[in-house]
């Protein structure tokens, strides 16, 4: 496989998922300004950590002087100067998709181009100011059907291995912001007065884990079972554990194992990451704090996506198409992909950088 492809089949499934997560949680967080009532009123406490987690808070205030909820729902969601908005997340999708369209199916382009094409339309804009929950709903929908197709039509070659990777490392991400947007939030339950019962059950839908929380716990709004559960536990499809421990399983897959001595750096990378968060406790996650374990773990995350780069795709940027396509029969094997050994290559800037 060329590295550009599979740089663009990694970067697809990544802006496919970082759109979905980013509709799940201005869904749950529309639920969340309804249930709250009267403290709804200041809506700049529920967007403001939400712009934070997404990264996307100076670009907002260079555009708006306040938070208005309005404002920053379409900010998020179909604003063309928001290079992390939903729509933009999808053009970037079908981008990387259109550039390898013969390696997909006509079900899986067809997919990603029929969302695209929604959220450009005057329909789209209509239903984001009129049927909110719904508009959420069919990109939810759309993502859903994404991940279907791609699991039902994709060989399981390397081209399903990059589409695992780009989801996993997304996904894993996404939780942690999302974990992290109530981590100034009081741990207390009720009845304490500081207790944000609330807070906590929309960071469970903005997961997806609602109902799969309420069979794991009996305590059903803990604030530290509801972390441990999202960052944690090794069966739930969003934890981070469980992501973490794909991740890693998928590298293997395309480096193969060995000796450490042989062992690709992507491998070993994601296994000291898959180690620490195997042996966490929660009781050693709250004495560092849950925001510094955050922030550390997402530098961990993002090296992992540096070596993922480095080792598969930045050898394409000193190529050229016809010394790529006489290199990357010989130097590609299955399970084991060759590294950059040249010193004399420069480090080069990601194309395309992690929200």
């Amino acid at each position: 496989m060329l590295s550009r492809v599979a740089d663009s089949i990694y970067w697809m499934a990544r802006y496919m998922e970082r759109a979905e997560n980013l509709a799940r949680l201005l869904l749950s967080t529309q639920d969340l300004l309804l249930d709250a009532g009267a403290e709804a009123a200041d809506e700049s406490q529920f967007w403001a950590p939400i712009l934070m987690t997404t990264g996307d808070e100076e670009a907002y205030y260079a555009a708006h002087p306040v938070i208005d909820g309005d404002t920053a729902a379409h900010f998020l969601a179909l604003s063309q100067k928001n290079g992390n908005s939903i729509l933009n997340c999808v053009r970037s999708a079908r981008e990387n998709a259109r550039t390898i369209r013969d390696q997909l199916s006509d079900e899986l382009w067809e997919c990603i181009n029929s969302l695209r094409l929604f959220l450009e339309s005057p329909e789209a804009a209509e239903m984001h100011k009129s049927q909110t929950a719904a508009f959420y709903e069919k990109v939810l929908l759309a993502s859903y059907q994404f991940q279907g197709i791609a699991a039902s039509t994709t060989p399981r070659d390397e081209s399903w291995h990059f589409l695992r990777l780009g989801l996993c490392i997304e996904r894993a991400d996404k939780t942690s912001r999302l974990i992290d947007t109530c981590s100034a939030i009081s741990l207390d339950m009720p009845p304490s007065p500081l207790a944000r019962p609330l807070r906590w059950a929309a960071l469970l839908r903005s997961c997806s884990a609602w109902h799969a929380f309420q069979a794991y716990s009996s305590n059903k709004l803990d604030p530290v079972k509801i972390i441990e559960y999202l960052l944690l536990d090794p069966t739930f499809p969003r934890s981070v554990a469980w992501c973490v421990e794909q991740l890693n399983s998928t590298l293997v897959e395309l480096c193969g194992n060995g000796r450490l001595d042989d062992m690709k750096t992507p491998v070993r990378v994601s296994g000291r990451l898959l180690a620490d968060i195997t042996y966490l406790t929660m009781k050693e996650v709250l004495k560092e704090g849950l925001h510094e374990y955050i922030d550390r773990l997402q530098e961990k995350l993002n090296d992992v996506g540096q070596t993922i780069f480095e080792t598969f795709v930045l050898y394409a940027d000193v190529l050229t198409p016809e010394q790529e396509l006489s290199t990357a029969a010989p130097a590609i094997i299955p399970g084991a992909f060759h590294t950059i050994l040249s010193s004399d290559i420069q480090m080069q800037q990601q194309q395309q950088q992690q929200a």
